[in-house]
């Protein structure tokens, strides 16, 4: 339990250092977009993708229409539509790739990113960094438990991932906020059949 307790709270503050950081007028304008998106899309790779559907199925339980990309059910994206990108390298193919697409058909394109020179920023209308190690090598730590000897702690994307989590968790707590609902609201969305 000693690694649990010390590498929960240090990623936890972490998360809390590089949240603050974020540019606030590009979270005004990512709320924006997804108040005023048709539909709103996600992708993501590995624990990027679950971070993402994770947030989706928190918008659909506010009540926007959301897709997760790749899976069978995911319509073509429109003008009117918007897509969340989410990659801590902004390299992932599949990531960019989606940007790319979805900004050939008119649609904004929120991305979620450790690397704001990276291929996937070249398709962003809104760029949320998210200033943490990614699966590349770092060298802002802001814990010296996170780094070192502690480095295999959080293994590659592990702040990028457990940041963007926080992050997104806090901004359907704002959507809330804004759209004046409840936990009832959002559990009259929630799953009956399992």
């Amino acid at each position: 339990m000693e690694y649990v307790k010390k590498t929960a709270k240090e990623i936890t503050t972490h998360a809390l250092k590089v949240i603050e950081r974020i540019d606030e007028e590009q979270v005004s304008k990512m709320i924006d977009t997804i108040v005023n998106s048709d539909s709103v899309f996600i992708v993501g790779t590995g624990r990027s993708e679950l971070v993402g559907k994770m947030f989706a199925m928190r918008l659909m339980h506010l009540g926007f229409t959301v897709y997760v990309v790749g899976d069978v059910t995911t319509p073509a994206i429109r003008d009117v539509d918007s897509l969340i990108a989410i990659s801590g390298s902004g390299e992932t193919k599949t990531v960019t790739l989606a940007g790319k697409a979805a900004k050939e058909a008119n649609a904004k394109v929120i991305g979620i990113t450790g690397n704001m020179e990276s291929t996937l920023t070249k398709s962003l209308d809104i760029i949320i960094n998210i200033d943490s190690k990614t699966k590349e090598p770092w060298k802002h730590y802001t814990s010296n438990v996170l780094k070192g000897q502690y480095d295999d702690l959080t293994p590659m994307g592990t702040l990028f991932e457990d940041s963007t989590h926080l992050f997104l968790d806090g901004l359907i707590a704002e959507f809330m906020a804004r759209l004046g609902k409840k936990e009832i609201d959002l559990k009259r969305r929630h799953a009956t059949i399992e």
